[in-house]
């Protein structure tokens, strides 16, 4: 793909130490984002195999994508757009609390809003605002209790579910994986390769609507110690679940989620080593690399491609 050709030699992110163990992941690649405070990314992916790689920032309601070329001459050409003068929006222009971001098979984009929990389904070919949906725990258990604490930590990262659910990382205190979707509707799960298909839109219906947590996962023990908190998600080519901790600086690969809740299990992790900004956004390429976004402060140097590929399609009798 074009985007990982298209760099120079000083644009490549430190290492504290050499690598040398094979679940510590290398920068590759850094490229620059014209968005402060990378807070999400995914890969979008058409019915048409076409694929481009979608960025948002909290500092402002913004998106930056770029379509991704087969060939290694095209040169990064970021598109931009401001979300918050789109009709139907209800994301402020300035500190919107944007922590992730989806495509469907249809490239329309769903953001996630931390403060108020809430998320917005976005066409940009109209462009407008298709769908508004709140994000609510019902009960008085501690998880509905943190959820509903006015600066309590909520929505950090996020996965698209068939049958219009939404798989939600609530970051820390505590951190746990939640799916939300309509009232009176049953928990998913999700196993892997159950999430949407390339080209398969996520279904929902136009209009404001309100969402309920139909199930949560907590992490088992070697998850728990591996992600001291949830900062994204993302499903890799392998159609298994991937989890980002900025705290810890790891990328894990989640066992399935059965559904009505339990534990989230770890099946490996590996450690991101020393870069130059917060890792909040997590997305692979068709091969398995680990894309990471960086909130940098700064839009430059916010964006980096690692290897060696964790994610990639295994033959059969393969190992893990």
């Amino acid at each position: 793909m074009a985007w990982i050709v298209q760099h120079r030699p000083t644009h490549v992110v430190s290492m504290a130490r050499a690598v040398n163990s094979k679940n510590r992941l290398q920068v590759r690649r850094v490229v620059d984002v014209p968005l402060r405070e990378v807070s999400g990314i995914c890969l979008g992916r058409g019915r048409n195999g076409r694929m481009s790689l979608i960025t948002v920032g909290d500092h402002a309601a913004k998106v930056a994508w770029f379509s991704l070329s087969r060939t290694d001459d095209t040169e990064i050409r970021w598109q931009t757009n401001n979300i918050s003068k789109l009709p139907g929006s209800l994301l402020p222009k300035r500190d919107s609390q944007i922590e992730a971001v989806c495509s469907d098979g249809l490239g329309r984009i769903l953001l996630l809003q931390e403060t108020p929990p809430r998320v917005e389904l976005i066409d940009p070919k109209a462009p407008k605002v298709v769908a508004s949906i709140d994000l609510a725990i019902e009960g008085r258990d501690e998880i509905a209790r943190a959820w509903s604490r006015p600066k309590g930590s909520r929505g950090e990262g996020m996965a698209l579910l068939r049958g219009g659910h939404l798989l939600v990382a609530k970051e820390k205190e505590p951190a746990a994986l939640i799916e939300f979707g309509p009232p009176n509707s049953r928990s998913r799960g999700l196993v892997q390769g159950g999430a949407l298909r390339d080209g398969e839109p996520w279904r929902t219906k136009k209009g404001h609507h309100r969402f309920v947590a139909l199930a949560v996962w907590y992490p088992d023990k070697a998850m728990a110690k591996n992600c001291a908190d949830f900062s994204d998600l993302e499903i890799g080519p392998d159609g298994h679940l991937y989890l980002l901790s900025d705290q810890s600086c790891t990328i894990a690969r989640l066992d399935d989620l059965r559904a009505g809740g339990g534990t989230a299990a770890l099946l490996n992790a590996w450690r991101l080593g020393e870069m130059d900004g917060k890792p909040e956004g997590l997305a692979f390429t068709a091969e398995g690399h680990p894309i990471v976004g960086l909130d940098t402060r700064k839009p430059r140097r916010n964006l980096v491609l690692l290897e060696p590929a964790v994610a990639h399609l295994r033959r059969r009798g393969e190992n893990l």
